[in-house]
C-alpha cells in the first residue's frame, strides 16, 4: 500500500500523462506497436515453420525413424530386422506417439502413358493408420489389411497419369534381395488422395506379406523393418527414443536429417525472425526514446518551479518511476486488445497466400507448401517481447529523467 505521499505522487503522475494526453498516448501506442508488430512477426514464422514441420512429418517421415545399420548407411533394404515384442513395448509409450514399422523398396512401372519411379511401402496395416491418415482419405476401394495377397494401394496422382482405376493390375519392375530384375503384377485395391501430388505419385502401399514375398520370396511370418517411423510431440524427444533403444544396434535420425532440405528452410525463417527482432528493437528504441526525451524536456520549467518550493529530486524520481508504470499497464491494455483483434482472428482464419500461384499448391523437396498460414502466438515469446519493450521504456524515462535533472542542477 502507499503511504500518503506516495499516493500524491502517483495521482501527480497520472494528471501528468492526461495533462500530455497527446504525447502520452504516442508512446503508449508506440510500446503497444511495438509489441504487436515484433509478436505478429514471430507467430507468422513460428505458424509457417509448424505447418510445414507438420506437412514434412506427415510424408512416411515421422519426427523421427529408428533405422537398421544397412539402411541408414545406404538405403538398402536387404537386411531388415524383426519387430520383436520388445522394441514394441519401447514403443508404445509415452511420448511415442504411434510407431509403424515399414520395408521400404525401390521400384518402377512403365506403360504406354509414360513411367513413374515408385517407392513401395511394406507396412503393418493397423500400425500404419496411427501414422498417417490414409486410412481415412481413400477415394476408392478399400485400405490393405494384413491378410490381403498381391494388394496394393496407390495414390489419386499415380492413378490418373496411368489412367488406373481399382481392379486394375500394376506391373511393378524392381530388383530383389539378390539383386535380380523382377516384374509382379500386384493387384489395385485401393486409391488414397492425401498429402501433395509428389507423394501420390511416389508412394505406393502393400502389407507386410505381399513385401516380404516380393523381395525375400518368401513370408517369414513376422514383421520385420527397414525403418520404424516414429511419432512424437515434437523433435525434442529426440534423447528420450535413443535411450529406447541404446542396447541396439538401431540407428535413430530425425526428420531434419532425413529431409535437410526442409530442415535449411526452417532454419532461414528462424534467422529471419532474429533478423526481424533486431530491426523492430531497433525501430522500438528510437521511436520510444524520443518521445520520453521531449516530454522531459518540455516539464523542465514546472520541474524548476517545484525543485524552487522545495521538492526534492527523490521525488521527481518517484514521479517519473510511477509514470512508467502507469505507461506499462496502459500499454499492456493496448497491446491486449491489438492482439486479440489481429492474432486472435488470424489463428482461426489463417492468412492466405494461394493468390501467390493462382490456387495451385507450391512444393519444395516433394513437401506441399501450406497455401493458408496460422500464426501461432507463442506465451514465452510474447513476455519476452514485452519484458523488452518495458526495459527500453523504462531506460528511456531513467536517461530523460537524468538528463533533465542534471540541467536542473546546473540552472539552480
Amino acid at each position: 500500500m502507499l503511504n500518503n505521499e506516495n499516493r500524491y505522487l502517483f495521482k501527480f503522475a497520472w494528471k501528468s500523462i492526461r495533462r500530455n494526453a497527446g504525447r502520452s498516448f504516442f508512446i503508449g501506442f508506440s510500446v503497444s506497436l511495438a509489441v504487436v508488430i515484433a509478436v505478429w512477426v514471430i507467430a507468422f514464422f513460428d505458424g509457417m515453420n509448424s505447418q510445414i514441420e507438420k506437412a514434412v512429418v506427415n510424408t512416411n517421415t515421422g519426427f523421427f525413424q529408428i533405422q537398421d545399420p544397412l539402411y541408414a548407411r545406404s538405403t538398402d533394404s536387404s537386411n531388415p530386422m524383426e519387430y520383436t515384442g520388445e522394441l514394441a513395448s519401447k514403443l508404445s509409450i509415452a511420448p511415442v506417439t504411434a510407431a509403424s514399422p515399414e520395408l521400404v523398396l525401390d521400384g518402377n512401372i512403365s506403360t504406354p502413358e509414360g513411367s513413374a519411379g515408385l517407392m513401395v511401402i511394406g507396412m503393418e496395416p493397423s500400425l500404419h493408420k496411427s501414422l498417417i491418415p490414409i486410412s481415412k482419405k481413400m477415394i476408392s476401394g478399400d485400405y490393405l489389411s494384413a491378410k490381403d495377397e498381391t494388394a496394393v494401394m496407390i495414390g489419386k496422382e499415380l492413378a490418373d497419369l496411368f489412367k488406373f482405376k481399382v481392379g486394375d493390375q500394376l506391373v511393378l519392375n524392381y530388383q530383389d534381395q539378390l539383386g535380380e530384375l523382377r516384374s509382379e503384377i500386384l493387384n489395385i485395391k485401393g486409391i488414397y488422395h492425401y498429402n501433395s501430388r509428389g507423394f501420390e505419385k511416389k508412394f505406393i502401399y502393400v502389407n507386410q506379406k505381399t513385401w516380404q514375398q516380393l523381395f525375400l520370396k518368401e513370408t517369414t511370418e513376422k514383421i520385420l523393418f527397414n525403418r520404424i517411423t516414429v511419432l512424437t510431440p515434437g523433435l525434442i524427444y529426440g534423447p528420450v527414443i535413443q535411450d529406447k533403444i541404446k542396447d541396439t544396434p538401431l540407428i535413430l535420425k530425425s526428420w531434419k536429417q532425413l529431409n535437410p532440405e526442409m530442415a535449411v528452410v526452417l532454419e532461414f525463417h528462424d534467422g529471419m525472425i532474429r533478423f526481424f527482432f533486431l530491426i523492430i528493437a531497433m525501430t522500438i528504441t528510437m521511436t520510444i526514446l524520443t518521445p520520453v526525451r521531449m516530454l522531459w524536456q518540455e516539464r523542465f520549467k514546472e520541474l524548476k518551479m517545484m525543485s524552487i518550493i522545495g521538492v526534492s529530486v527523490s521525488k521527481f524520481w518517484k514521479i517519473g518511476i510511477y509514470e512508467v508504470i502507469l505507461m506499462i499497464g496502459l500499454s499492456a491494455l493496448f497491446s491486449t486488445v491489438f492482439l486479440i483483434a489481429i492474432i486472435g482472428s488470424q489463428s482461426q482464419t489463417g492468412i492466405n497466400f494461394k493468390f501467390l500461384n493462382d490456387g495451385v499448391p507450391i512444393e519444395r523437396a516433394g513437401i506441399k507448401l501450406p497455401g493458408i498460414i496460422y500464426p501461432e502466438l507463442n506465451a514465452e515469446q510474447l513476455l519476452i517481447t514485452f519484458l523488452f519493450v518495458v526495459f527500453v521504456l523504462g531506460i528511456s524515462y531513467i536517461f530523460s529523467i537524468y538528463r533533465t535533472l542534471r540541467k536542473l542542477e546546473a540552472e539552480l
